[in-house]
């Protein structure tokens, strides 16, 4: 992808700042859950709230990534689902892992594949949202051209439990009548979903800025604080242009 001031100030406008609010909403729960592995399984009705949110701007942001990348693919076809965008942009995205050395060498910066990133939340626990995951095209019976999982690989399962809370909320969870899906808008999935989010909308932010736009960015997550910036030069050095 080229860099593209217009285009990154328009994703940050658009998509950055509503996940920014998301973000704040979310940290106001934690005057009443404590955000430890302790509490994953806490469920309740402002976890659902933002459960549904943040998945559905993954869904948005997803489709965005993978029009950028095949100028063919419309976001707003209701086929596109997300093993399709997915397909689109599991290879043409990568995202910066800087390393706390004092001086900046290959060593200290990596440049991973979004599914093969982990981010730490909160300085907490570590979360690999899209790990595994990986789908691939194939052409069906009737010659259409569909998408799939690929062998050995695993949708999240947190996109998964998303599912089961959006169309089936009361089900029993595997036959146990005593719990339902609600259960599933917990704390460890809202976690692994704002990871998720966040992964996807970095590595964009990365893809398009140019060396002035990532400099003069400050308004930083507050779940997934990132050491100092390293700018789009110094990525290129190292890696070279993509």
């Amino acid at each position: 992808m080229i860099r593209n001031t217009e285009l990154f100030n328009s994703f940050i406008r658009n998509y950055w700042k509503y996940y920014i609010e998301l973000e704040k909403e979310f940290q106001l729960v934690s005057r009443y859950v404590e955000f430890t592995e302790d509490n994953f399984s806490t469920y309740s009705v402002e976890f659902l709230k933002l459960y549904q949110a943040v998945c559905s701007e993954i869904d948005v942001i997803g489709k965005m990534m993978a029009s950028q990348i095949n100028n063919s693919f419309n976001p707003e076809d209701k086929s596109n689902s997300i093993y399709k965008w997915w397909y689109e942009i599991q290879d043409s995205f990568t995202y910066t892992e800087e390393y706390n050395d004092a001086v900046k060498t290959d060593s200290s910066i990596e440049r991973k594949k979004i599914q093969e990133v982990e981010c730490c939340f909160l300085d907490t626990y570590k979360i690999a949202p899209w790990k595994k995951f990986r789908t691939e095209t194939y052409v069906a019976k009737d010659k259409s051209h569909r998408f799939r999982l690929k062998d050995k690989s695993s949708i999240p399962s947190w996109w998964s439990d998303y599912n089961k809370v959006k169309h089936n909320r009361t089900s029993a969870v595997d036959g146990d009548s005593s719990k339902i899906n609600y259960s599933k808008a917990n704390l460890k999935n809202v976690s692994y979903a704002f990871t998720a989010l966040y992964v996807l909308e970095v590595s964009f932010m990365e893809a398009v800025g140019t060396q002035n736009d990532l400099e003069a960015f400050a308004d930083f997550s507050r779940l997934f604080v990132k050491e100092a910036r390293i700018t789009t030069e110094e990525i290129d050095n190292f890696f070279g242009v993509f």
